[in-house]
């Protein structure tokens, strides 16, 4: 497909809602927004720094050796409607988080959440316990007879704790929960020793730095098979955009790395398979314990990964079965090098207490009309961006915020002809340039919802665009942190 696009005509605006949102850092709860303009914006000390973790499972509903941490009632977790079946599981502590950890110096934690299993269709939410949103949001939404991942970044409770819910008309789903690192506060520390080597996270316009099908990123092209796993160069890697020299820094500073993956299956008689990211080799024999992309026979399918970087600048791409063609794109890093003294802010994350509902095409209030084929839009978060404060003062510039995009639906644009589609986000540029970027947040069918989490870097005066390849879709935002600038 070529990159010419058509710019609609529509400008939306993603506002905040007075009173909705509350945004928690360095243990403190942020005051509603609507903070005045003129309030000052007092210079940050740490905190927001991303501490990278081998991946590592601390909940799983599945009953016999698969059981983790499971929490009443035992086993696969009922779907509940109108409201969500709700449980609880504990946060902190897990998965190589620290064991002194508390909510009020750990500002959020990065997990892989997945629900298999599936009796019907319906959707996963999950935040800190006692933080429930307002309105309605999703971080997974499922289909009969799915598995469906999703990585968050979820705050705990007051107690470490998260609410997980899931609604459906009828039955059961399971639920796995993977972690891969956490958001520290200013004031933490570990036995009495201070923990200052987090690392910032730059977030970057989309570049390609893997694509098996024609060889970006290898030595040349081909699938990964069966119980293979290849090394992607992270530190120092180049894009497959000859304009890009530098997609991350060769420096031995860069900790991790935000890979949007993508997973395609093309022979429909194949097996389901998933595919792993991790930073070190691993025992010869050995295959990793978690999972990024779970995959069906003939299926594309996109998931937003954490990684840790190999002390090689690497990581490692594991296909559990069949053949897989595998893509990604670089959509942020992780800086252990920048602003040692703590002066800087560029770079640090602020959660929010629970997700926000940015927008929903959907609704009348954001124009309830879909993007069409071709065609790109831009979102202004303009207003969303100067209502976050800390306390009385407004947090200030941001980079980017985080959070789950959906495509709610996609329907075709001839009756007779099934349609495949895609989504980009990507930071506006100047009317009438085209600089879409080669890369994709979301792989869309026809078909149940599809979420995946997103970085959107801001563009000028925070406007974000979204550009859709085939059909008619709708989609979803739900913000859950924001990205600070200097």
């Amino acid at each position: 497909m070529g990159y010419a696009h058509t710019m609609n005509s529509r400008r939306h605006t993603a506002r905040l809602i007075a009173a909705a949102v509350l945004v928690v850092t360095a243990g403190f709860v942020v005051a509603p927004s609507g903070s005045p303009a003129a309030a000052a914006v007092p210079l940050m000390g740490s905190g927001g720094e991303f501490h990278p973790l081998p991946p590592a499972r601390i909940f799983d509903s599945r009953t016999g050796a698969l059981s983790i941490n499971d929490v009443a009632p035992i086993g696969a977790k009922p779907l509940g409607a109108p409201d969500p079946a709700v449980f609880d599981i504990d946060l902190l502590g897990k998965g190589g988080l620290p064991a002194d950890a508390t909510p009020e110096n750990v500002l959020a934690v990065v997990v892989n959440i997945t629900v298999t299993d599936t009796a019907a269709n319906g959707y996963l939410e999950a935040y800190g316990k006692g933080a429930r949103p307002a309105t309605r949001t999703s971080i997974v939404n499922f289909g009969p007879n799915q598995t469906v991942p999703n990585v968050a970044i979820v705050r705990p409770g007051d107690l470490g704790e998260l609410e997980i819910g899931l609604f459906g008309q009828s039955g059961t789903a399971n639920v796995v929960v993977d972690v891969f690192g956490w958001f520290s506060t200013s004031n933490y520390s570990s036995a009495g020793v201070a923990i200052d080597d987090g690392s910032r996270l730059i977030p970057i316009t989309p570049a390609r730095v893997l694509d098996t099908r024609d060889g970006t990123g290898q030595l040349a092209a081909g699938a990964l098979a069966a119980k293979q796993t290849i090394k992607l160069k992270i530190r120092g890697a180049n894009s497959v955009n000859p304009t890009i020299t530098g997609v991350v820094p060769d420096s031995p500073n860069i900790t991790g790395v935000l890979l949007n993956m993508v997973g395609i299956t093309t022979d429909p008689g194949g097996t389901s398979t998933y595919v792993s990211v991790f930073p070190e080799d691993l025992p010869q024999g050995q295959d990793p314990t978690t999972s990024n992309l779970n995959l069906v026979p003939n299926a594309i399918k996109a998931n937003l990964v954490f990684a840790p970087v190999g002390a090689d600048g690497m990581v490692r791409i594991f296909n559990n079965q069949g053949v897989t063609q595998v893509v990604a794109d670089v959509v942020g890093y992780l800086d252990k090098g920048v602003d040692p003294n703590n002066v800087l802010r560029i770079g640090r994350v602020v959660p929010l207490t629970s997700p926000y509902r940015a927008f929903d095409t959907r609704d009348p209030r954001w124009g309830g009309v879909a993007l069409g084929p071709g065609q790109a839009e831009d979102w202004s978060f303009a207003d969303f961006a100067s209502s976050v404060a800390i306390g009385p003062d407004l947090v200030g510039p941001q980079l980017a915020v985080i959070g789950n995009l959906t495509s709610a639906s996609l329907t075709r644009q001839y009756p007779s002809v099934f349609v495949r589609s895609f989504m980009t986000a990507y930071p506006s540029c100047s009317p009438g340039v085209s600089c879409r970027p080669l890369s994709s947040n979301l792989n869309t069918v026809e078909g149940p919802p599809i979420p995946n989490m997103a970085v959107l870097t801001y563009g000028a005066s925070n406007t974000v665009s979204v550009y859709n390849l085939a059909g008619y879709a709708h989609y979803i935002f739900d913000a859950s942190a924001v990205i600070l600038a200097d």
